[in-house]
């Protein structure tokens, strides 16, 4: 079926995202905040990400707290001290994983990041997520605040790839059963209020961030999510390079002041399930359940916390093209399901099965994503704590998300008349059967590949398919072997060219040296790349699959160049130790 997109008005789109323009109408809710002054003005008001960690450890005077200091509250240990011990683990399977550019090929995330005094877990967004009301009973969905994990340090500075998520549960309903008056609180009381002012009503007494609504006790989990592993071009030449993305669940634990590990949601425990036939088919029959096929269908199921895992692994790039990121494919055939009669997303066995991928982390996080997220922060001159010019986006959040926030904005409208409205969230990577095939004009893929699957996405391989000649008497073809997933046309600048940027194209061997020598990566930057036409991008005008939107010199706000996304040093876990 053809991708299904929304539309907001566009009164509400003027508020959907607050990034730093002005809101647009005070009645109308707001759905997420990306601004850097608003949340930063939030973190100085109480809402830094050591108010989670027990509040034992004292903020600097701009709202963040080292992730040394962290380390001396037992809760953010029991978050940190898991997730060193599954990167240790990585290292003792895997000998060629390791932390450093030019000693290992499989490049390691740094687990001394996560206690390190130049290191800090900074505010990127706040999301409205009172679409989530089916998941949390006698609440009106939840609140969602995104951190970033960054660094500064005399020689550079930097955001990493790793987010936590802490996840809140929403107001109670009103009496009348609706969720009215939550949705209100939502609403700024001053169509002109921007920036600072926005962050300041957020945590304010009538916020949706007021305190009593920053109480532990609110918390359902925190999510984490970081790059635990890249190997570079050279070494996944077929792919244009691999990452792995550790996805991780906690769980407050009141009584400890600690959290505990946690199951994630919809996400099967593949290994268990496959090694037991009896669970595995207790499995299948509760899926089965017509009032569980009917959850599915709107994506508001919830499976039993037994068929869980409690960590996953999500790879790019190619999304939903490797099996590691479709986990009921790996437990499940086709031949085990049935279309399911007046579904919206049901209507084959292969749609069950991607419906079901689609409701997993795995799924989620690798369907129309930015390098397996889809929160990651403006990146704004003067205002974000760590820009870097040639170290930045000009988006800060994923296509997935552009979309869901016309689907969301709908929910919020219908949520201030109607007692419960349809919850309904169509797929987040649709079918693009019967889509027609895009031009090979200035960044679409050349080299098209057909990926043979493997459980161990170590062993996916990517099959080349004939090439595409690019348009364009002086086009080229970027290749898939040195970091261009499937090829990327691009050609000399041009200005005249509507659809196309001026943009820098690292030497990747040339710039990895670099790296490795412990150059500045300004230095790097400016010596190790070369000029050439890119993509133009926006919010608007996505990127294709496996590529980010890029700041690019003389492009406004919110516009840039695409490219992929381990050019941008940001997106990259090596390079930085």
């Amino acid at each position: 079926m053809p991708p299904i997109r929304h539309h907001l008005p566009v009164a509400l789109l003027a508020l959907t995202v607050a990034l730093a323009m002005p809101v647009a109408h005070a009645a109308e809710p707001v759905l997420l905040v990306t601004s850097p002054a608003a949340l930063q003005a939030a973190e100085k008001s109480g809402a830094g990400f050591a108010r989670w960690m027990n509040g034992e450890t004292a903020q600097s005077t701009d709202g963040v707290t080292t992730n040394q200091a962290l380390m001396r509250a037992p809760a953010w240990r029991s978050i940190a001290d898991p997730l060193g011990a599954s990167l240790a683990g990585i290292q003792r399977r895997d000998k060629q994983a390791g932390i450093g550019v030019s000693r290992y090929p499989h490049r390691l995330f740094d687990a001394r990041w996560l206690a390190s005094p130049d290191a800090f877990f900074e505010l990127v967004g706040v999301a409205n997520r009172m679409d989530r009301r089916p998941f949390q009973d006698g609440a009106c969905g939840e609140t969602r605040l995104v951190y970033r994990l960054a660094y500064r340090t005399a020689e550079m500075q930097s955001r990493l790839p790793m987010t936590v998520n802490v996840e809140l549960r929403g107001d109670a309903p009103d009496a009348d059963g609706s969720c009215a008056s939550a949705a209100k609180r939502w609403q700024p009381p001053q169509a002109s209020m921007a920036d600072e002012a926005l962050g300041r009503w957020l945590v304010s007494a009538d916020g949706p961030l007021a305190p009593r609504r920053l109480e532990h006790e609110r918390i359902a989990q925190v999510t984490t999510n970081l790059q635990s592993v890249r190997w570079p071009s050279a070494v996944r030449p077929d792919l244009g390079g691999h990452a792995e993305y550790m996805l991780r669940a906690f769980r407050w634990n009141a009584p400890a002041k600690r959290f505990d590990v946690a199951p994630l949601e919809n996400t099967p425990d593949v290994a268990k399930l496959k090694a037991n036939a009896p669970l595995r088919k207790e499995l299948e029959q509760w899926l089965q359940q017509p009032a569980n096929l009917r959850a599915l269908d709107e994506a508001t199921l919830q499976i039993p916390e037994k068929f869980l895992a409690t960590e996953a692994i999500s790879v790019a790039p190619r999304g939903l093209e490797r099996l590691a990121n479709r986990p009921f494919a790996q437990v499940f055939a086709p031949g085990e399901w049935q279309a399911v009669a007046g579904s919206r997303t049901l209507q084959s066995p292969q749609a069950v099965l991607r419906r079901l991928d689609d409701l997993s982390c795995m799924g989620c996080h690798q369907s129309r994503a930015v390098a397996g997220f889809h929160l990651l922060g403006v990146d704004r001159r003067g205002a974000s704590r760590t820009f870097t010019t040639g170290n930045a986006l000009a988006v800060a959040h994923s296509p997935h998300v552009q979309d869901e926030l016309a689907r969301r904005g709908t929910y919020m409208q219908a949520s201030l008349s109607t007692q419960r409205p349809d919850p309904f969230r169509p797929l987040a990577e649709p079918d693009d059967a019967g889509t027609v095939a895009e031009k090979p004009t200035v960044g679409a893929r050349c080299e098209p590949t057909r990926i043979t699957q493997s459980a161990n996405p170590w062993l996916d391989r990517a099959e080349k398919l004939p090439r595409i000649s690019c348009e364009g008497l002086l086009s080229v073809c970027e290749k898939t072997s040195v970091g261009f997933p499937g090829g990327m046309c691009s050609a000399p600048c041009d200005p005249n060219d509507r659809n196309g940027t001026c943009g820098g194209i690292a030497i990747l061997s040339d710039f990895n040296s670099c790296l490795a020598a412990k150059k500045p990566f300004g230095e790097c930057l400016a010596k190790h790349t070369r000029p050439g036409n890119l993509r133009s991008c926006s919010a608007q005008q996505a990127c294709r699959d496996d590529y980010i939107c890029a700041q690019a010199e003389g492009q406004p706000e919110g516009r840039g160049a695409c490219i992929p996304p381990y050019f941008l040093f940001q997106m990259r876990v090596d390079g930085h130790s």
